[in-house]
């Protein structure tokens, strides 16, 4: 569990809170982070220097023992980070010669484009909103089968796009709880009730026009059609999920220590409204349930019903749950006062933090890590809120620059680091996409975004909902995976540096007429390495890979051979791992 969110595992609801009304938020009384008064939650201000004169010491972070990345490795690690694909050879020539040619890189990158869709990847393995089946399915809105890729994929990035937009953009990360406007493109655009303009394509800031009150993330189809509910449920699992992705308090990941004495399950809805340990988590949890009523179905399965906000609705809270909507303990209006609530707990910011940090470490975070993210959340805090200051702060730490872990460390070091990161489907399919011009689709589904036709869980990737967190270590599933795409990419990689030999990405200058011995093919093989592995290629490695050329060479041909020697290198681990 995050040091950030310092709840308690196990509590109980003290006697006399039993008497309070049913919205007020007793998770305070049982998480020693969350401070209450009167039984309502009260954010604890953040001192920062301005704040006391420039006196206050930030928090102490232990020197970690860990060996960092030389600088085109580590400029490799960010790159793909930051973009998802691979630094030029003139980017890793340039760090090469001068280190500190990485922080203008750095800002280039946050510059990109490629951020975009690099961050909806990253929040999307924690978000778990992309996933391959919704209740309402493509065949509901009568279109054809190659349409259902694209229509799956754009109802899950829909939140994950607008949170992406806010870091793009370097808005206030507030923006993603409080925005009047969502992100989506021709095919929401088509299909929802959006002002998407006419004729055009893309992913564009957008408004729906039914009514729906401003709240950012937790006003979009795209959140709430992953996240549905059922009759008993009543928005309960909207609540929670909202709560872990926003808060990064797991409602779910808590025990239950039910007392066989006073709880009795026949009722639920009566264990709920009066059990201790019930009213632990539903106390807090049904307040925030019940302003999701404007997202309310009649009927399930139903587009009519499921893609339309009714705000006509919102009344329902009272009479099915039998509460209004409340923020721990402070009232609240409904949907439309949800997001500045949740913006304002303490702990949106702290989430953001872990969420990023997460991400980019690519491993849980730990107490041990606790000094770090208290760092980063009040030099957050400190710029604004802003995430790409986020960004650079993460990218600055020792954590994120470990190459290795120091010989004669502590055993629980190399446990808890991960230093050598394994490409995550995205980052391979766009890395070989970018270098090599592979584009691996069937039937119009990419083949690493997804499960139904494609391999994204057996390449190790996130499907949001059996399988929520990414792998982190090689396996046989994967090598096979990244072993067939690294063929495919190969193959297209000589094909285009056939068809163009100066001006393809991974190949310039390609000659299938060079042979060993030519001092144009040891530079073709070495310039190919250092592109794909941001390091020189050993002696004894070019030597095997020149016998290996040699005898493809003999038996297929030239080209045949660059293709193997290619196909080598991309299942390299230095290729897999950054």
């Amino acid at each position: 569990m995050s040091p950030l969110r310092r709840t308690s595992p196990v509590c109980s609801v003290p006697p006399g809170l039993l008497r309070l009304p049913l919205w007020i938020g007793v998770l305070g009384a049982c998480d020693p982070g969350v401070q209450t008064r009167e039984g309502k939650l009260v954010e604890v201000p953040v001192e920062s220097p301005a704040d006391s004169g420039g006196e206050t010491t930030p928090p102490e972070v232990e020197a970690p023992p860990l060996q960092p990345l030389d600088a085109p490795r580590l400029l490799r690690r960010i790159s793909l980070d930051l973009r998802g694909s691979l630094p030029t050879a003139a980017e890793l020539d340039a760090v090469a010669a001068d280190p500190a040619a990485l922080d203008p890189l750095i800002e280039t990158y946050l510059a990109d484009p490629a951020l975009r869709e690099r961050m909806v990847d990253l929040l999307a393995e924690q978000w778990w909103t992309r996933v391959d089946e919704f209740d309402v399915r493509y065949e509901d809105y009568d279109l054809r089968a190659t349409e259902e890729f694209p229509f799956e994929r754009s109802v899950g990035e829909e939140p994950l796009r607008l949170a992406a937009h806010v870091i793009a953009e370097d808005l206030p990360w507030s923006e993603v709880v409080t925005a009047d406007y969502t992100v989506a493109n021709e095919v929401l655009g088509a299909l929802w009730p959006l002002d998407y303009p006419a004729g055009e394509t893309g992913w564009k800031v957008t408004r729906y026009t039914d009514d729906r009150p401003p709240a950012g993330a937790l006003a979009t189809n795209g959140l709430w059609w992953r996240y549905t509910t059922t009759p008993s449920n009543m928005n309960r699992g909207r609540a929670s999920a909202l709560s872990r992705i926003f808060l990064c308090v797991d409602y779910i990941a808590r025990p239950i220590n039910f007392s066989a004495a006073s709880t009795d399950l026949a009722d639920p809805e009566e264990a709920i409204r009066t059990d201790p340990y019930c009213l632990n988590c539903h106390s807090s949890l049904d307040p925030i349930a019940a302003s999701f009523f404007g997202f309310w179905w009649r009927s399930l399965y139903s587009r009519i019903e499921e893609d339309r906000y009714h705000p006509e609705r919102e009344v329902l809270a009272e009479e099915t749950l039998g509460l209004s909507p409340a923020w721990f303990g402070e009232p609240i209006s409904g949907l439309a006062e949800l997001g500045p609530a949740v913006a304002s707990d303490p702990r949106f910011t702290s989430c953001a933090v872990e969420t990023l940090s997460r991400g980019l470490l690519r491993r849980p975070m730990t107490p041990e890590d606790q000094a770090q993210l208290e760092a980063l959340r009040r030099s957050f805090l400190e710029g604004g809120s802003r995430p790409k200051a986020l960004l650079r702060a993460i990218l600055a730490t020792p954590h994120y620059r470990a190459a290795a872990v120091d010989a004669g460390a502590d055993a629980a070091w190399e446990a808890r680091e991960t230093t050598a990161r394994l490409l995550s489907p995205e980052q391979l399919e766009r890395s070989l996409a970018e270098a090599t011009g592979l584009d691996w689709t069937s039937e119009g589904f990419a083949q690493l975004r997804n499960d139904e036709v494609g391999y994204r869980i057996l390449a190790g990737g996130v499907n949001g909902i059996s399988v929520v967190e990414p792998q982190l270590r090689p396996n046989l599933t994967s090598a096979l995976v990244t072993r067939r795409a690294a063929e495919g990419a190969a193959e297209a990689a000589v094909q285009a540096a056939v068809a163009d030999p100066a001006g393809n990405r991974l190949l310039p200058g390609f000659d299938p007429a060079l042979l060993p011995g030519d001092p144009n093919f040891d530079l073709l093989l070495q310039g190919l390495a250092w592109r794909l592995h941001a390091a020189p290629l050993a002696d004894a490695d070019a030597a095997a890979l020149t016998a290996l050329w040699t005898t493809v060479a003999a038996a297929d041909g030239p080209e045949a051979a660059w293709a193997s020697l290619t196909s080598a290198l991309l299942q390299d681990p230095l290729f897999l791992t950054y």
